[in-house]
Order: structure tokens, then sequence, then C-alpha cells
């Protein structure tokens, strides 16, 4: 009977552990599915249909499973596998839709879905980020993802309102060096109002001039934005802690204060995973 490099356990009585620590895993995930069942069957089912997409909750079982990760498994492995136990677990009934950015390369945005919702939803390619918009606000309980680009093709985020999609997650959401499914992403989900308590608040801005100022030195990130012969729109992101009047203010103090300013969502703000700290909430980021 052979036995393992340092000459101590054999190699067979190692697979047998191996064999064990698998049947456990999947033990624990079918007890998993089974409670997540009885939860979604205790929850109205008005609501039952969005319960698939909980971008809060996900960004705290992320963060702790960062947290407590060591080992040779790399990362990225591990939040794969996570992110497709949740989501399979919470898509037991819901039967999730995901609208994706036909604007940006079909299998980046697919590699980009898989590996944060798993196999286990429909994907639903789309023209472009305003169809992407238009889909989610008319579906209850699915989702969008739109890529995101410095400077868009059009301002698709003047779509986005209270009374329907909005800016839920920004992609990826643990930030590494050669990681896969990199492709800078919002997520968009239809919900009843604005999350006022996210790290980082998403603002509609428009101006009716060129953007003159610095918005960075502020503390404003700007997402994308688009120029026309009429101005020039933006997509902005800043510290959720602030109100849109405190938003107003950097805006002028920077030099730039906008014709138009309304909030349009908000997102967990992306975890370093090569440091295992936080990015600051609308700061700039790359």
């Amino acid at each position: 009977m052979s036995q393992s490099p340092d000459g101590g356990t054999t190699i067979a009585e190692l697979r047998r552990r191996v064999d064990e620590i698998d049947m456990r895993l999947h033990q624990a995930l079918m007890e998993r599915a089974e409670i997540e069942a009885v939860i979604q069957s205790a929850v109205d089912p008005a609501v039952t249909s969005a319960s698939f997409f909980d971008p809060e909750r996900d960004a705290e079982s992320v963060r702790q499973m960062v947290e407590r990760h060591e080992g040779v498994l790399p990362l990225a492995t591990v939040e794969h596998i996570w992110r497709d136990i949740i989501c399979a677990c919470t898509n037991l009934k819901a039967e999730a839709v995901i609208y994706l950015d036909g604007g940006a390369e079909l299998i980046e945005m697919l590699d980009l879905a898989r590996f944060y919702f798993g196999f286990s939803v429909e994907l639903d390619p789309c023209s472009d980020a305003a169809d992407v918009v238009d889909a989610v606000g008319l579906s209850d309980g699915a989702i969008g993802i739109v890529a995101l680009n410095d400077r868009a093709e059009l301002p698709w985020w003047r779509g986005l309102s209270d009374s329907g999609a909005l800016v839920r997650a920004r992609l990826p959401f643990v930030m590494q060096d050669d990681r896969p499914s990199d492709l800078p992403a919002l997520v968009l989900a239809k919900t009843g109002s604005l999350v006022d308590n996210a790290d980082v608040a998403v603002y509609d801005a428009r101006w009716s001039d060129l953007l003159p100022g610095k918005l960075m030195d502020q503390g404003i990130e700007v997402l994308s934005f688009f120029r026309s012969a009429n101005g020039v729109d933006a997509l902005l992101a800043i510290s959720g802690e602030l109100t849109e009047e405190d938003v107003l203010k950097a805006c002028t103090d920077a030099g730039a204060e906008p014709d138009v300013l309304r909030q349009v969502g908000g997102y967990a703000t992306p975890i370093d995973g090569d440091a295992g700290d936080e990015f600051g909430g609308g700061e700039s980021q790359g």
C-alpha cells in the first residue's frame, strides 16, 4: 500500500478522508437547500420572486467568506463556488431571469453572469444597456447586468428610477489581480424604493455644457459618462453616508453644479481580495 510523500498516512487512507469530506459537503448542501426552501415557503408569494437577489445579504456573506479564507485553494475558486451555492439555493422557486447587456462582448458577459449567478438561472441577452433597464423595470424578480464603460454609447442610466430598475451591485465584488470574470459591470434590479443604507450611492447627473471641475477631488467617482451636443450626462458614485444636498454641494465645490441630480441606486463597497481591505466608498478605483 503506497504512502503519502511525507511517509505518514497512506494514499488510500487520504482518499477515504476525501470521500468522507465530499459526503459531508453534499449533506450540508442538501440541508442548506432545504432550509432555503422553508424560508421561501414562509415568504409572501408576492415578494418571493424578488428574493433571488439580495445584494446586501450576499455582500455580507462574501465578506465573511473572504475574511475566513485561508489555505491553498484560490480565493476566486471559493468565491465562485460560494456564489453558485447561494444563487442555486435561493432560485429554487424564483425561476429568475438575468438580462445581459448586448452592447458588450457576449462571451465576457456570459462568463460574468455564470461566475456570479451560476448555471441555474436563465440568461437573456438584450440589444444594449437601455434595453436591459427596460426589461428589468417591466419584470418582477428579474435582474440585469450592464457593462461599465468610462465613455458610454448612450446615457442608459436615464431610464433608472425608484419605480423600476435601480443599480444594486457592482462587479467584480472581490477585486484581485488576474482574476477570472473581471469585466467591470453594474447589476440592476427592480425595487419599490431606494436603499438608504448602501455603502456607495449612485447618481444620474446632467450638465447642459461641458463637464467642468475636478469631481474626484471631492470624492466623487465618474462611473460612466456620455457627451453630446446638448451637454454631458454622467453616472456618479459617492459615499452613501452623504445626503443628496451633500452630493450637490460636493459637485458645486468641484465647479460642476449639475442641472439634474437624482439618486438611481447604490451598492456595497467592493473588497480588495489581494490586500483583504475594502475600497473606500465613492473614491476612484482606477
